[in-house]
């Protein structure tokens, strides 16, 4: 795992040397083991390196027999062993045991086709010195994030936005259109940043640079195809075995590996998959006191990590957010306000004093749809079907008086949102559900200036032509192709990387194996979401494996007692952070609005608490860049 930076100019001209050295100082954090650096003509670039695999000889960058070919990556290859071995028989001599040898040698024998053959995590930056031609790859899922921008008769590109804005003359203009994406969904997707000339390089794609300029192509899309003919035992067995080897093939490290335990199903399972590989698991949990007990989860992690025999170890948040906010702010670089980040950065701060690498549970939701939003989905053509009297009426104004529950229980936040639904489309219905500030409630929380400049942007343009595709068929898979293309990249595993990169450890998700989301693309949904039985096939799989208790518990996710902190322990901090005047500084946000918020949430009326942290990621994003 490490981080990478480049520089390539298109006119032949050697890059700046401390360019470089500037980009690569912002991301130590990412590789504190070492440090590499290429000089090339027109190409510079380096990276910093955690070593987990080949922790002798591993140095990057890693060149072929006759050094033609270099390159410099970020991830890891699951599948090197069987590609080196293939590339052995084949003639090519190996210098190094790393995975990251194995990328040139395959580029030798495949050209730009190598992609195809990598299973893993990855940002790569590979030179070919005979062709003058740089190729910038990213993963097929998008587990590793790749930023560039073009100035000044140059690319530039890192692992993280930092990099490239540590280059001289790269530009911080804001990019207005960012902004009402990232209220919408709490994230930039991408490609578009914050920044309005930086670009993030969506997954499954390769950007080829040389003299003429830059290009890219998609090299792999997930595709939703008629079911294979199986029985329900049979798709059972399948999806057992694949996620079996997911997990096996993530445990490959020289250096001790554990866990992030939650005691949900998914990182349940990934535990026992763990466990029966054989080998002392360590497992590592957050839990919560007091009034925010309905979020710990500790109870449900101890009762699997005392089935695996675990070396188990918890950790207790308490509701400090201050002492953290700057460094959450400077991890993303741009605006990204899925407060469970916060949840990651104290287990991933915990997890880094006794290894180096875990595997999590994340992506299993995506698979096997495990949010309540896809039975949200499958309800909501029923729902339709209802009169309207009764659904505008009578529903409406029920669902409304209802309070917020004291614990910070969703259930009536989701209730309410389903209701508000009913008179909208499938796909508006979908977007709805994951957008935080909705088109009209953007309306609202912009100036009419701000407004204005956003023209007629539609952030959901691209959400509903997804869902729109005829390629998926069934309401359930279209909801899952949507979020495995949206949510899981902008936000899941961007949260993921940032967070665990911040304490230098590597995380790693057999779940988001993409062979494995391949199959589960061709298995019906009805063996997902059965009923009210979500991720169907995953609890079939692990019966008599895991616990009753695990497997039929309700969701949590792996999040924190936000709701009730911001009514309470952190309530003046919010309406400090919220003020009239700093708001107004922003110079897009209309401050009585966001003052409603803050009312309506700390009276208990309504539950905001996703609003109101995006408003104060924002506007601590916006004081700590652009003041």
């Amino acid at each position: 795992m490490c981080g990478i930076a480049g520089l390539f100019s298109f006119n032949d001209a050697a890059p700046s040397g401390g360019d470089l050295e500037r980009m690569l100082a912002t991301i130590v954090h990412r590789g504190p083991d070492d440090e590499g650096t290429f000089h090339d003509g027109p190409l510079a670039m380096g990276m910093r390196r955690l070593s987990i695999i080949d922790l002798s000889s591993g140095h990057q960058p890693i060149h072929n027999e006759d050094r033609t070919v270099w390159v410099v990556f970020n991830g890891e290859i699951y599948n090197y062993r069987e590609l080196r071995e293939d590339l052995l028989q084949k003639g090519h001599r190996f210098y190094t045991s790393s995975d990251t040898e194995v990328l040139v040698h395959l580029y030798e024998e495949y050209g730009e086709e190598f992609v195809s053959r990598l299973n893993g995590m990855f940002g790569i930056a590979l030179w070919d010195s005979r062709a003058r031609k740089l190729l910038l790859v990213r993963d097929r899922v998008g587990e590793k994030q790749l930023f560039y921008a073009t100035r000044d008769g140059q690319l530039v590109f890192g692992s993280e936005l930092k990099c490239v804005l540590a280059a001289s003359g790269t530009s911080r203009e804001i990019d207005p259109l960012a902004i009402d994406d990232y209220f919408t969904f709490l994230y930039c997707p991408a490609p578009r940043t914050i920044y309005r000339q930086i670009s993030e390089l969506p997954p499954a794609t390769m950007l080829i640079a040389d003299a003429s300029g830059i290009r890219t192509r998609k090299y792999w899309q997930l595709t939703f195809a008629e079911p294979v003919a199986c029985s329900d035992d049979e798709y059972v067995a399948s999806f057992r075995a694949k996620f079996r080897d997911s997990v096996r093939s993530r445990m490959v490290s020289d250096v001790p590996i554990g866990a992030l335990l939650s005691g949900g199903v998914d990182s349940s399972a990934v535990v026992a998959e763990m466990a029966n590989a054989g080998g002392k698991v360590s497992t590592f949990c957050i839990g919560y006191e007091g009034d925010a007990a309905y979020y710990d989860e500790r109870r449900f992690a101890a009762i699997v990590a005392r089935k695996f025999s675990t070396q188990h170890h918890e950790l207790v948040v308490a509701p400090d957010l201050r002492a953290i906010i700057d460094e959450l702010i400077v991890s993303f670089d741009q605006p990204f306000a899925d407060s469970s980040a916060i949840a990651n950065y104290y287990v991933f701060k915990e997890t880094r004093k006794h290894v180096k690498v875990v595997l999590t549970g994340l992506g299993g939701d995506e698979v096997a749809a495990g949010y309540e939003r896809y039975l949200g989905l499958a309800l909501h053509n029923r729902y339709r079907s209802l009169p309207s009297w009764l659904r505008n009426g009578v529903v409406a104004r029920l669902a409304r008086a209802l309070p917020d529950p004291k614990s910070g229980n969703r259930s009536v936040e989701r209730l309410k949102r389903f209701v508000a639904q009913g008179n909208e489309s499938a796909a508006n219905a979908y977007l709805n559900y994951l957008s935080s500030f909705d088109q009209q409630g953007r309306g609202s929380l912009f100036t009419a200036e701000f407004r204005a400049r956003l023209g007629d942007h539609d952030s959901g343009a691209d959400i509903r032509r997804t869902f729109d595709d005829p390629g998926a068929k069934d309401l359930v898979d279209k909801a899952l192709r949507v979020d495995s293309e949206n949510y899981l990249v902008g936000d899941l595993l961007t949260l993921t990387d940032r967070m665990s990169m911040r304490s230098s450890i590597e995380a790693r998700a057999p779940f988001v194996d993409y062979e494995l989301m391949e199959m589960m693309a061709r298995v019906p949904s009805r063996l997902k979401l059965r009923g009210l039985s979500k991720k169907y096939i995953l609890k079939k799989a692990y019966e008599g494996i895991l616990p009753r208790e695990i497997l039929h518990r309700s969701k949590r996710g792996f999040t924190l007692p936000l709701t009730l902190w911001l009514r309470r322990e952190l309530n003046g901090w919010m309406r400090s952070v919220l003020a009239k005047e700093r708001i107004e500084r922003t110079g897009c946000l209309e401050s009585s609005h966001v003052q409603r918020l803050v009312e309506e949430h700390s009276s208990g009326r309504e539950n905001h608490h996703a609003r109101l942290w995006a408003l104060l990621m924002f506007v601590h994003w916006h004081e700590r860049f652009q003041q």
